[in-house]
């Protein structure tokens, strides 16, 4: 089975996914965004400077191939989960419930305390005549700011937007759907990974066809798009542990999965100019599988560079919990003293940093609460059994 500093460096991964997503949903309210830019700054008057700091601009543009990366990982530590422990389905649901839901209302009354403060500090923001998707956004949540929205928010619904308008939330849900169907397929990840891309394939010829039998759109989303991506985790674990693929692949060197998971990266990353999304979120699961293989087979020397993404995979739940609001915050104590609602120059970094920083804490105080309780469910039926 994985060795723990195996573990250890799969989260690097889920640090690395969830720090650019927190960097990418800094650019929404903090930069003016790519095309604007261009219009403020022709590229007739940029230096390869200039072109350098607009790539990287752009590597996060497509912050959903990142959350891909999570649902592979999901599926994956959920298959170890139930290798290494014989979990009957209300155990696996309370352990489950604990580990997800009691740091999301932890993030639920953040968000409201945030927002709440938003709105006191910058009222004129909330009633704001300008034109970009991130203002009006914020006022609808703020109309919508209400106990109908946070009893939707509270089972992970989004009606008509998630209470102080932390829109991260969304994948929560999916994950939810997916734990429901987990122990059906743990021990048939091919049949869970046939079923999903046969799934993925009908939504592509046509979405309608789903839309017609289920209108909740979410269900919709999670059967034509997301579920595959569970699945292929489940199919990463099978692949490694059980079909032991690396016996099969032995004088493969690692600079051959190096190399390719860098490719299919960027690709996935910068892809979404070119292709529908969802051909990204494909490269961004194929990477998620070569890396997991990487990491386990080949051997590892830790670097700086590790420590800190295994640091962010650390909190990388807590990150993604409560970046938006502190953004949210952010931004009407600067739009206050500044005057200005769009920002042209690359400040979106120094939001982002706050957000890591804030995200300890946090940690410490809610998400690592959970953590002792589930320690203590576990003692408790390791004591019952």
């Amino acid at each position: 089975m994985i060795k723990k500093e195996k573990l250890v460096l799969l989260h690097s991964i889920r640090g690395f996914a969830a720090l650019i997503v927190v960097i990418a949903h800094s650019k929404f309210p903090f930069w003016c965004g790519g095309q604007e830019y261009i219009k403020a700054f022709p590229r007739n008057s940029w230096n390869p400077f200039d072109y350098l700091l607009f790539t990287l601009d752009m590597f996060t543009s497509n912050a959903t191939v990142m959350v891909i990366i999570f649902f592979v990982l999901s599926g994956f530590f959920i298959a170890y989960s139930f290798e290494m422990n014989t979990w009957k389905l209300t155990n696996f649901y309370v352990n489950r419930s604990i580990r997800i839901y009691s740091p999301y209302l932890g993030s639920i009354i953040f968000t409201i305390i945030l927002f709440k403060l938003a709105t006191v500090i910058n009222p004129e923001l909330f009633a704001s005549i300008n034109p970009r998707e991130y203002n009006q956004d914020l006022i609808h949540a703020n109309k919508n700011f209400n106990f109908k929205t946070l009893a939707y928010t509270l089972g992970f619904v989004s009606n008509p937007v998630y209470i102080g308008y932390n829109y991260p939330y969304w994948s929560l849900l999916t994950e939810a759907m997916f734990y429901v169907i987990a122990p059906v397929f743990i021990k048939k990840p091919k049949l869970f990974l046939l079923i999903t891309s046969i799934l993925m394939v009908l939504g592509f010829i046509s979405i309608s066809i789903f839309d017609s039998w289920i209108s909740f759109s979410p269900l919709v989303q999670f059967l034509t798009t997301y579920s595959v991506f569970f699945a292929l985790g489940y199919f990463t674990f099978w692949l490694i542990f059980k079909y032991k693929i690396q016996d099969k692949l032995k004088n493969v060197n690692v600079w051959l999965f190096n190399i390719t998971a860098i490719i299919t990266l960027l690709t996935s990353m910068y892809g979404g100019f070119f292709v529908s999304h969802k051909i990204t979120y494909i490269g961004g699961g194929i990477f998620t599988l070569i890396m997991i293989y990487r990491m386990i087979v080949y051997p590892v020397k830790v670097t700086f560079m590790h420590k800190f993404f295994i640091s962010m995979g650390k909190i990388s739940y807590s990150m993604y919990l409560i970046h938006v609001p502190i953004y949210i915050l952010i931004y009407s104590i600067l739009v206050k003293f500044t005057g200005q609602e769009v920002f042209y120059s690359r400040i979106y970094w120094i939001p982002a940093a706050i957000a890591v920083l804030v995200s300890y804490p946090f940690y410490y105080l809610v998400e690592h609460q959970s953590l002792k309780l589930i320690r203590r469910y576990k003692g408790y039926l390791r004591k019952k059994g």
